[in-house]
């Protein structure tokens, strides 16, 4: 095994960046995973690991115990979560009625991992491998050695794949079984030293599965202890979740044998990669030590696109969808004259529709969609003391989004300051056209109606124009941020009249964020019930006593530049949603009312 800088004692990169979908953990944060454990006579899993190990990824994972006899699954409890790990024991628990529940719920786009182990620790892992994919396990063989990558059902290695990306040495689990009789529609990614199919997965349909003969992987004295367990489980949970969907992640540095690395002034060789398909492609470039770095993407067509940043990640992407052979290439441009270690991985959508294709390359393409945000930002009197908190939150949120070059492809923003009435200071314009002006002294009432009726008519103008340009204009998304109760008593009325699907077609996404003296009940009140569907009900935060509104404006800011983020991948990917944020530290919060 190799030990050296970069490497594990295993000899597995030891940087997280080469975990499955590093630095793109905004698509899945927030996802539960419940693994359900059935009564096995050795023991536990490493519970409190595993829950850490994905706290690491945004995931919540919680360990359910079966009783002794019987299952206790329900649809009730299901409904709650995205991935089921399902860990088998030596009898048959699951009734029909329950199969065709895990059935129905990998059917909704939920997630699969069946867990088994050596003979006849895999009982209802057969129940449910027959019924979902068409096999089975079987056996019952002493394994507890180390896998390394190698061709396709060799002994001894495992494939590459989403999977196993980043993992060069895997233990193979202590005794295990095989999975037999696969049909064509299930990888088997890994095959032991004696000859067993320890690890495949399934997909089709929307519907992914993975499946693991050596459950004993999860144990405390083998989690963590054992080469690649770490990451292999990091990646299971990321390709599982939901809203890993439709992007494939490929490593250009394998980080195999060597860590890539670059130096002050020069370039490393060009990173070539292929398309099979039209794909929106996005590459992006992490590294952990101090340095300015570059990252360039050039098309087949010949098109570049560049980006210099000193702060990792980078991203690239290019509103091109061309198949052929791409190439990303990365520059040290201020390193301290030190060698600087990196990771290099190509994101590509799987699922672009052909009517979201552009009709032209180079400028605003015909059909181009925008996604606009609008903020509506309280200067009222009581704002006195925050206005300085405010536009240092403002300016932190505008350098974050000029980061990130597809953001200023896609996405526009404006800000809306109102107190006894409102007035737009930025007109919705791309992040690097916006100049942020200084702000007022906080004075005045708390008018809440002049807030919506300003965003109203703006929006309206701006829709007009952005449409006469040839744009197709995105729902907007209002982010409303106030230290106290509105001074207007018409302002539900307003609100009625203008932000409501009820009176207005291109009503908004509406994110009420309430400091100080905002209630709970009237920023619950803002969060619109949209009638799209409870994931599409706006969202309501309120600090927490003794949460200053210093503390509240950052946290507030970094969450809503991740938001903006996020919604402006789902563009990229050709399924354009916008990604209101799920949670604040420091805040409580919930979805608006039905």
């Amino acid at each position: 095994m190799r030990s050296m800088d970069g490497f594990d004692r295993f000899g597995n990169p030891e940087s997280r960046a080469f975990d499955l979908g590093s630095g793109d953990e905004d698509r899945i944060r927030g996802e539960r995973i419940l693994l359900y454990h059935c009564p096995v006579p050795d023991g536990p899993v490493a519970a409190g690991e595993l829950t850490r190990m994905m706290a690491e990824r945004g995931l919540h994972l919680e360990v359910h115990h079966a009783p002794p006899t019987g299952c206790d699954l329900t649809a009730g409890m299901l409904a709650e979560y995205t991935q089921l790990w399902h860990l088998s024991g030596q009898t048959p628990t699951l009734s029909r009625q329950q199969i065709q529940l895990i059935a129905d719920f990998v059917g909704q786009g939920n997630g699969l991992a069946i867990w088994a182990d050596n003979e006849p620790f895999y009982a209802d892992a057969n129940l449910l491998a027959q019924a979902l994919i068409g096999c089975r396990f079987s056996g019952d063989k002493q394994a507890d050695r180390v896998m390394t990558p190698g061709a396709e059902r060799s002994r001894g290695h495992f494939l590459d794949h989403q999977l196993t990306q980043g993992v060069n040495n895997l233990y193979e689990g202590i005794t295990i079984c095989t999975i037999d009789a696969a049909p064509p529609t299930v990888t088997l990614l890994g095959r032991s030293h004696d000859g067993q199919y320890c690890m495949g997965c399934y997909e089709a349909d929307g519907r992914r599965v993975v499946l693991d003969t050596g459950f004993t992987k999860l144990y405390p004295d083998r989690l963590h202890r054992s080469a690649g367990l770490g990451r292999y489980l990091s990646n299971i949970a990321f390709w599982l979740a939901k809203g890993s969907r439709d992007v494939e992640y490929r490593l250009l540095t394998s980080g195999r044998e060597s860590i890539a690395a670059v130096r002050q002034g020069s370039s490393a060789a060009a990173y070539p990669f292929s398309v099979a398909k039209p794909a929106a492609t996005i590459c992006v470039l992490q590294w952990d030590s101090p340095a300015t770095m570059q990252l360039t993407l050039c098309t087949p067509d010949g098109t570049v696109a560049s980006h210099v940043s000193s702060c990792s990640p980078i991203r690239v992407g290019l509103q091109a969808y061309l198949p052929g052979t791409w190439s990303a290439e990365v520059t040290g441009v201020e390193t301290a004259g030190a060698l600087v270690p990196y990771v290099l991985r190509a994101t590509q959508s799987t699922a672009v529709r052909v009517d979201t294709l552009p009709a032209q390359r180079g400028g605003d393409a015909d059909g181009q969609v925008i996604m606009p945000f609008y903020f509506l930002c309280d200067v009222s009197g009581s704002m006195a003391g925050d206005m300085d908190d405010l536009a240092k939150g403002l300016a932190t949120l505008h350098h974050g989004l000029l980061a990130e070059p597809i953001v200023n492809d896609l996405v526009m923003m404006s800000v809306i300051l109102f107190n006894d009435s409102a007035r737009t200071v930025v007109p919705l314009t791309a992040p690097e056209d916006v100049t942020l002006p200084a702000l007022p002294a906080a004075a005045g009432l708390t008018n809440y109606s002049a807030a919506f009726q300003e965003f109203r008519h703006r929006f309206e103008t701006d829709r007009a124009r952005l449409k006469g340009t040839g744009h197709r204009v995105y729902r907007p998304c209002v982010y409303f941020l106030t230290d106290g109760e509105p001074t207007d008593q018409n302002y539900l009325q307003t609100f009625e009249a203008l932000m409501t699907s009820r009176n207005n077609p291109a009503h908004p996404y509406f994110c009420a964020f309430g400091f100080r003296d905002a209630t709970e009940t009237t920023l619950r009140a803002l969060a619109y019930a949209d009638a799209g569907g409870p994931h599409k009900r706006g969202r309501w935060f309120l600090a927490l006593q003794g949460h200053s509104v210093q503390q509240a404006l950052a946290s507030t800011v970094e969450v809503i530049g991740q938001s903006i983020l996020q919604s402006a991948r789902s563009a990229v990917d050709g399924a354009p949603e916008v990604a209101l944020p799920a949670a604040i530290p420091g805040m409580v919060g919930d979805r608006g009312s039905a």
